[in-house]
């Protein structure tokens, strides 16, 4: 499996993880953050460099962010941006700690899933909203997703300003008859070929939303040796228990 996490490495505009990508491509611009208010922007700090990284989040409440795993690898700092479609005009939070699922794989893209915890908690209102996480959402076959990943894959540019897209969804049964390795707890979204619009580079870790408020996916990764436009999401579902009791420890920590 040609496997590639959808985070962005700022410093040299190259991918990380493989051929994977990860900012929505094509889509349109959001006009106004409070259709999307429960998104963050992680800029992420690698470890002893001067590198960064660019992932998404989603605000669980006014403390702990949702994203993916692998967006935290090797990472020492990280800020989040909340309550702007442009990322740089966004209010800014220190990330105070931040747990990776225990069981996160990083050969095989199993338990892509990690919370973060702010340093101060968020100031909620219309513009900064948290989203609904449900053990059994309801059945959808279409879902949003908002982004401030890579805009051209071909020359993997990039945009300050937040776009969204929307996406098919498929089970995780529908998805393994394509994609043949894809690991349990994880759903997909998009089209089989490369055709619409589709999460690339710095999308990792964005929420998939349904009713526009309640969560149902992570953007994971892709395997682009069978599609560049379907993509694989954690089943946020899937890992309900486990969010809520990592949530309360970070909380209380």
């Amino acid at each position: 499996m040609m496997a590639v996490g959808l985070f962005f490495l700022i410093s040299s505009f190259r991918l990380i993880l493989g051929e994977e990508e990860g900012f929505i491509v094509g889509g349109d611009y959001v006009k106004n953050i409070k259709i999307f208010p429960h998104v963050a922007f992680l800029t992420l700090q690698v470890a002893d460099s001067d590198d960064e990284y660019i992932c998404g989040s989603s605000i669980l409440n006014q403390l702990i962010l949702v994203t993916a795993a692998h967006c935290l690898d090797n990472i020492g700092t990280a800020t989040a941006s909340v309550g702007n479609v442009d990322r740089e005009k966004g209010k800014m939070y220190r990330v105070a700690s931040f747990q990776q699922h225990e069981n996160w794989d990083t050969v095989n893209i199993n338990h892509d899933i990690a919370l973060c915890r702010l340093r101060t908690p968020l100031k909620l209102g219309p513009t900064v909203k948290r989203v609904v996480l449900m053990k059994h959402p309801p059945k959808a076959r279409i879902a949003d997703l908002a982004g401030w990943g890579v805009t051209d894959e071909e020359y993997y540019s990039d945009t300050v300003m937040l776009k969204h897209t929307r996406q098919k969804l498929w089970t995780h049964e529908q998805c393994r008859r394509i994609l043949h390795n894809s690991p349990k707890g994880t759903i997909c979204g998009g089209e089989s070929r490369a055709k619409g619009d589709f999460a690339s580079s710095g999308d990792s870790g964005s929420g998939l939303l349904v009713d526009n408020k309640i969560i149902v996916g992570l953007v994971s990764y892709k395997d682009t040796s069978v599609s560049r436009s379907l993509v694989i999401y954690t089943d946020v579902s899937y890992f309900y228990d486990w969010i809520m009791q990592t949530s309360q420890r970070l909380t209380c920590s």
